[in-house]
C-alpha cells in the first residue's frame, strides 16, 4: 500500500518536494496537492498518512498526531507569503472587520492573537475567496497567504502591508512554525517502516535543496510574475527546520492560542520514531 502524502501546492514547498522526487525513489508514495486548509481536512479525516500541516491542527487534535522531528515551514523574522494587505495603517484598525483567506488555518489564529496581544485591538473576522482588490472593497484589510500574497506584494498599490512572520518575532524574538510534518497515528503503527523511509527521504532532500536552490528555481520554472531572483530570496528566507528555538516558539503560540480559548489546552508534542 502506497503511502499517501501531502503536497502543499505553494512555491513554498517546491524546494523539499522538487528534490524529493528529483533525487529519491518515490514509487511507494501517492502525493496529493492541495491548500493548507485542504490537507489539515484530508489529514484530519485518514484520507492521506502524512502531511505538512498547520501547526495549529496539530495543537486542536493532538491525540491524532505524530510529529516528523526537524522539520517544518517556519519563518525567523519576515516569512514574505503571510501578509495583512490594509487600506489604513495598523493604529487605525481597531474595532474594524478584517478578512480572512480561507487558505489557512494557523496564519488566522496568528492574525487574532497579535492584533489581540500587540495592540489590545477587538476586531471583527470574516472569511472569504475574494481577490484582494475585490476584498479590499468590501473590507479595510485582507489577510492572503501563500503565492497569493507573494505575487499581490509585488503589485501592493497604496497599501499598508503587514508581514505576520516579522511581526510575532517583534513580540516574541523566537521563529514562528506555520506548519509541522503530521504522520497520523495509526499509519506510524500500520506503515511504520515506509514512514520511516520516507522520513529519511525527506531529511536527505531539505539538506540537499538548500545547496541546489538556483538549480531548481531554473528547472521547476513556475515562478511567473514572482521572477527567479525574489522566489530564491523566499526560499532562503523560509526556514525548514524545527529546532529547540522552533519548538520554544510553537509552544508560545500554543500558549496564546490557549489564553484566548483557541485550543483547550497547550498539548505535549509527541514526535514519530524511526527506530
Amino acid at each position: 500500500m502506497a503511502l499517501r502524502v501531502g503536497e502543499i501546492n505553494y512555491s513554498n514547498c517546491i524546494p523539499i518536494f522538487y528534490t524529493l522526487k528529483k533525487r529519491h525513489h518515490c514509487a511507494d508514495y501517492t502525493f496529493i496537492q492541495g491548500i493548507p486548509s485542504e490537507l489539515n481536512q484530508l489529514i484530519s479525516d485518514g484520507r492521506i498518512d502524512i502531511s505538512p500541516s498547520s501547526s495549529i491542527e496539530y495543537a486542536i487534535n493532538p491525540e491524532r498526531y505524530l510529529i516528523l522531528p526537524e522539520l517544518s515551514i517556519s519563518s525567523i523574522k519576515k516569512v514574505e507569503s503571510i501578509l495583512l494587505f490594509s487600506k489604513l495603517p495598523m493604529e487605525e484598525l481597531n474595532n474594524k472587520t478584517i478578512a480572512l483567506t480561507k487558505a489557512s488555518a494557523t496564519s488566522t489564529v496568528l492574525l487574532k492573537i497579535l492584533l489581540k496581544k500587540m495592540y489590545n485591538y477587538s476586531n471583527t473576522f470574516v472569511e472569504i475567496v475574494d481577490c484582494l482588490e475585490e476584498g479590499l472593497r468590501k473590507y479595510p484589510a485582507y489577510l492572503l497567504i501563500g503565492d497569493e500574497a507573494l505575487n499581490e506584494n509585488i503589485n501592493k498599490k497604496r497599501l499598508f502591508v503587514y508581514d505576520l512572520g516579522e511581526l510575532w518575532y517583534n513580540l516574541t524574538g523566537k521563529p514562528f512554525v506555520f506548519a509541522l510534518w503530521l504522520v497520523r497515528r495509526e499509519s506510524s503503527s500500520s506503515q511504520k517502516e515506509l514512514i520511516a523511509q520516507f522520513y529519511k527521504d525527506l531529511l536527505a532532500s531539505k539538506k540537499e535543496a538548500y545547496k541546489d536552490l538556483v538549480n531548481i528555481v531554473d528547472d521547476v520554472k513556475i515562478y511567473n510574475n514572482i521572477g527567479s531572483e525574489m522566489l530564491i530570496r523566499y526560499w532562503k528566507t523560509i526556514s525548514y527546520d524545527l529546532t529547540k528555538k522552533h519548538i520554544e516558539g510553537l509552544l508560545e503560540f500554543y500558549n496564546y492560542s490557549k489564553i484566548e480559548n483557541i485550543i483547550k489546552k497547550v498539548p505535549e508534542l509527541n514526535f514519530f520514531t524511526p527506530d
